[in-house]
């Protein structure tokens, strides 16, 4: 008789790793899939399943057969990548606490999306559909011939996401978007002005708890590439409310009643606008590393309560810090040396440091967030703490980089 509950944690790259730790410490059984062998978080579960986050028929056959044959699956989940399709479509084929399929797919095609949330008159800005490059011209000029966005409309991490000011722009973001979608469908939308807020929340059976509002540090114009962010925000508490309002109202028109959301949400000067919503936990190290630091709130374990069908718990913050991830980006071309990992984890506050390149490794210049060569998480007492450790840390990293 089977007496541990199992959870299904698709897939098993780093960001990834943190939930199925914790899983394992609640006594859970764990498997988790993933196409690559690779995957740190495969030798961390007790089973494996090797097939991509984005073969949803697949996923599901496998977890019906692992289901049938193996053990009996209890919930299933995700956190860190755009596998919120695959885990519904698991979760209704299996019957576990998740959200409708439909619903999935809208948190996760950017067209749907928005088109969703239009049609619930939550703020976000005008859109069009490109399959080619007149598609974009005719948009861009129906859209006002103002700043624009390109984005591949099934992508993450900001592949292939660039802003466009005029024809030749249209023209360069066109082709970029063009190369980082899967299908070929790419959106084009206003451009929103101002700063922009990273928010996580748990969702049980409707109820939303916003759980950590973070300032996204974006950098590199014309591409979008998030250099950092910082926890908890420091906008004013109205921007602040404006924008959870409005992320509240995107959770609602997506559907999403169980499970998880991340919001990219914009403060622009006529008021909070969706960026983007997810189903699902944010990566970037926030809902795993820099939220549970600043907060003392652990999701992941209630991430796992209500893909079992549990409700949270023991979501008041209990430590008021300030958390910080920052980006490293070293100068473009091969990796010769790096120097001062040591000295860099040996300095106060500073709590991980994750390298994406090691010697021999080619470093480019970062158009999308997939493509930084590490990242630093350290945690202060004050804002100003944070920043100066992060700065401190920063100096003592070296990669040093050579021609190609």
């Amino acid at each position: 008789m089977q007496e541990e509950q199992t959870v299904l944690i698709i897939g098993a790259g780093r960001l990834q790793v943190p939930v199925i730790k914790k899983a394992k410490e609640m006594g859970m059984h764990t498997v988790a899939t993933d196409y690559s062998t690779s995957a740190p978080g495969l030798a961390l579960s007790d089973d494996r399943i090797i097939i991509s986050t984005r073969d949803i028929d697949g996923s599901v056959r496998e977890a019906r057969r692992y289901h049938r044959e193996i053990r009996h699956i209890d919930g299933v989940l995700t956190v860190g990548t755009d596998a919120s399709m695959t885990v519904a479509a698991v979760a209704n084929a299996l019957g576990l606490p998740g959200i409708r399929f439909i619903n999935a797919e809208a948190a996760s095609n950017k067209l749907k999306m928005r088109s969703r949330l239009h049609e619930h008159a939550v703020p976000c800005p005008r859109f069009g559909e490109c399959w080619t490059l007149d598609d974009a011209l005719d948009h861009f000029n129906r859209l006002g011939r103002g700043p624009v966005v390109l984005k591949p409309s099934d992508n993450m991490g900001a592949r292939g996401v660039s802003r466009a000011d005029d024809e030749a722009g249209i023209r360069s973001a066109f082709a970029f978007a063009k190369e980082a979608t899967p299908s070929g469908e790419v959106i084009i939308e206003e451009y929103m002005e101002g700063p922009e807020l990273s928010i996580d929340a748990l969702v049980y059976r409707g109820e939303i708890h916003i759980t950590g509002v973070a300032d996204r540090l974006i950098a590199r114009p014309p591409w979008f590439v998030e250099t950092g962010h910082i926890m908890p925000s420091n906008l004013p508490p109205a921007m602040q409310e404006d924008a959870i309002r409005v992320f509240v109202a995107g959770i609602k028109a997506l559907g999403i009643d169980m499970g998880a959301a991340k919001g990219d949400i914009k403060v622009t000067p006529t008021g909070a606008m969706v960026g983007e919503i997810a189903a699902r936990l944010s990566g970037g190290f926030m809902s795993a590393y820099t939220y549970p630091y600043s907060s003392g709130v652990d999701l992941m374990a209630n991430a796992i309560r209500i893909a079992l069908g549990q409700p949270p718990r023991g979501l008041e913050e209990k430590l008021g810090r300030v958390s910080m991830e920052s980006a490293i980006i070293p100068p473009p071309g091969r990796v010769i040396a790096i120097r001062g990992l040591e000295e860099a984890l040996a300095l106060r506050g500073v709590r991980h440091v994750f390298l994406n390149v090691d010697i021999g490794d080619v470093v480019v210049t970062p158009r999308s967030n997939v493509e930084k060569a590490g990242h630093i998480i350290a945690v202060g007492e004050t804002r100003e703490d944070a920043i100066r450790i992060i700065e401190a840390a920063q100096k003592a990293i070296q990669i040093e980089t050579g021609p190609l």
